[in-house]
This record gives structure tokens, sequence and C-alpha cells, in this order.
């Protein structure tokens, strides 16, 4: 179904602002430089001193600013992670795991915004306890989903508790239905995924919960709206048995286009990983087999972990974005956001715990202006993080 609501949320936005306090003194910064307070520090943009969307490395969430822009009013119920379409640079789309919806904001943050909620028919099999999702080529999108339970009834009329993978759909305003009628693909092999990522063409990689894997999707040639040929795709597992699965909590993954790599949050090994997946060579085939796709098991490309959370306070990192050659992480047993280069080393880091509720932080991403939106699953709510 679609219900839509303009609705200018002004009150809720305009000057919404959280501050946690002056009282606690600032803990020094976990790659060991001391946070530094001095006008000279203020005015630096990065470096030792930190960012200044993440305070500036007095890890303070009084040092940012923090709006709440939408809650359960604009649909949201247990949302798991966010995007900016593309197309659409203010257009922010929200995965609802709790009802298999996706809220999409207008104007996100605006005193103009307003939200769509999208549901349309079949969605809690095409959306089914949807965790994740990415835009892809002009006018794709993808989701997968923390499923693994009947989405269509029992077989044999029905699918097999196994059957879940990703959804691959038009990705328009006025296309997209969360339904039956606007997927234009969908392949199975992927049940209690975490986290997607686009690669190119329509190319994705799921992290894939129920086979602790990173599994590498290629659609290829998309069947029409509403088809049911998956026969043609190519679907190649990576790294079997290597990272964690934590029910309920997202692990969300990257693909960088320059080095070719995968980066992925690993909460239940409170790390962050990566996988070069040049490194591997193809193998066995994998089953059951419910799409007559090419399935294989990669072999040979093992991950590596780029940072152990555990030695800087991250315990459980879930979102995880690549923004200007940096990851921004969230750790969802703590409510930090952080940021760490692609060599493994924290930049700076934001406490929001008296925000956000431990277990809260999910889904993560910035937009063009460098600001921070991460998602609530435990308060129904998207925060916007910038600097002062």
């Amino acid at each position: 179904m679609h219900r839509s609501h303009s609705s200018s949320l002004l009150g809720l936005i305009a000057g919404f602002s959280v501050g946690c306090g002056d009282s606690a003194s600032p803990p020094t910064q976990a790659t060991g430089d001391a946070a530094i307070t001095t006008d000279a520090a203020i005015t630096a943009d990065s470096g030792p001193v930190g960012l200044p969307v993440l305070g500036r490395g007095t890890h303070r969430e009084d040092a940012v600013q923090v709006r709440v822009i939408a809650t359960a009013d604009s649909d949201l119920a247990t949302p798991r992670d966010l995007a900016f379409n593309p197309a659409s640079p203010r257009e922010l789309w929200i995965t609802n795991f709790a009802d298999s919806s996706m809220t999409i904001l207008r104007n996100a943050g605006a005193a103009d915004q307003d939200f769509d909620n999208r549901a349309g028919p079949q969605h809690t099999h095409f959306m089914s306890h949807v965790s994740c999702l990415a835009f892809g080529a002009p006018g794709m999108l993808a989701t997968a989903h923390e499923e693994d339970n009947f989405t269509q009834g029992p077989p044999p009329r029905g699918s097999p508790v196994d059957f879940m993978g990703p959804t691959l759909w038009l990705s328009g305003y006025d296309e997209f239905d969360g339904g039956h009628a606007s997927h234009i693909d969908m392949l199975h092999n992927s049940p209690n995924a975490q986290g997607i990522a686009w690669e190119d063409a329509n190319i994705y990689w799921v992290v894939d919960g129920y086979h602790r894997s990173l599994t590498r999707y290629d659609f290829r040639a998309p069947h029409e709206p509403g088809g049911v040929d998956h026969s043609g795709a190519i679907v190649q597992r990576f790294a079997e048995g290597e990272i964690s699965y934590v029910e309920g909590v997202s692990g969300h993954i990257e693909f960088d286009r320059e080095s070719r790599r995968v980066y992925f949050a690993d909460p239940g090994n409170h790390r962050i990983g990566s996988l070069d997946p040049a490194e591997g060579r193809t193998t066995t085939t994998i089953s059951p087999n419910y799409d007559g796709a090419t399935q294989r098991r990669m072999m040979g490309a093992s991950t590596t972990t780029l940072l152990d959370g555990a030695t800087v306070g991250m315990m459980a990192p879930s979102g995880i974005a690549l923004h200007g050659g940096r990851l921004y992480v969230s750790d969802n047993a703590t409510s930090r956001i952080y940021a760490v280069s692609l060599q493994g080393e924290v930049i700076d880091w934001v406490d929001l715990s008296s925000t956000v509720p431990a277990g809260g932080l999910q889904g993560i991403t910035l937009d063009a202006e460098g600001r921070i939106y991460v998602t609530d699953s435990v308060d129904d709510r998207v925060l916007e993080i910038s600097a002062r």
C-alpha cells in the first residue's frame, strides 16, 4: 500500500538539538591523541584534533549538532538502514525491519520535509524483514533481508524457509511500491542478510548471515517488473564461515571502487574487516539452487581485520559508510560513531549514548555536505549529525 503524507514536520526538525552537557570530562582519543580544546584546534578540519562532524577530537555530543529528523510519526518501524537516492540528492530512503516497508523522506532535514511509506502487495515476501538497501546503477535499488522463515507459505506451493536473498527494484519515486509490481529480480541464496553494497552494473555484495559469508550477486539482465526468470544470474560465495551473525544487528558492507576491495562491519567479532575479491578462485557449486543460476563457492580470498574494535572501545560495529576516503562506523553497543582510515586507524569518534540507547545505532550514511545520518532502531528515529 501507499501511504502518502505531506507534513512540514516543522515542530520536529526546526532547531531541534540535543546536547550531553559539560559535566563529563572528554575521554582520550582512542588512537592515543589527547583531546585538544584550544581555539586553534576548533578551526582545524582534520588530523590529531579530529573531524568537525564528530566534535573535533572532544568525543562529546555537545560539540556537534544532533537533530531528530524522523520518528514513528513518519512510519518508521525498527529502521535498520538508510541511503540517499543519487538521482534525487535530498531523498532519503529508510528500511523498516518491523513491518517490511520503506519510508522515503523528501527534502530530508528541511522544514518542508515530507514522507511516504511504501509497502505494496506481497511486500512481506519481496521485502520481508528488510535490513539493508543499496542504490546501484541509475534507476536501480537493491534490498536484502534478515529472514529465514516462510514468506509465501510452505512448499509445494510456497517457498522454503531458506529461500531469501536480495531483491532488485526500480528506484524511481513514482515507480517503487515495495511489492511485487516494482521488483525486477530476486535471487535466493542468503537468508538472514545483514548488509548490502553496490559494486557495478547489477552486481551487489551481500552480508549473508545464514552462511556467515560475503556473497557477490550479479543479477546480470533483470527480468521485467513482476517477472520470475532468475536463471541468468551468477552467485559467488566468499569467505564462508568467516563473519559473525548477530540476530537483530545489521553488519553493513561497502565496496571501494578505487581499490576494488570490500569493507564490512562484523559486530559479533568486534571488528572492521576487508576482503580482496581478486584473490578468489572458483571451486565447487553451492546449493540449493532455487533460481537455476550459476552458483559457485570462491576459495582463496579470506577476510582480514582492518581494525580490532576491542582495542579502541568499538564493541559491535554495525553501520558502515565509505565517504571522502574514510569509513564512518556506528557502534550498536556503545552508541558511538567512529571515523576510520582505510589503513585501520581511528581518526575521531563521538559518543551519542546520552541520546541513542544501547542497541539503537545501525545504518549510517552521509550527504554531499558531509552531514551524518543514522538510524536508531530502538526508538524508531533517524538522526542527523553535523558540525557546530
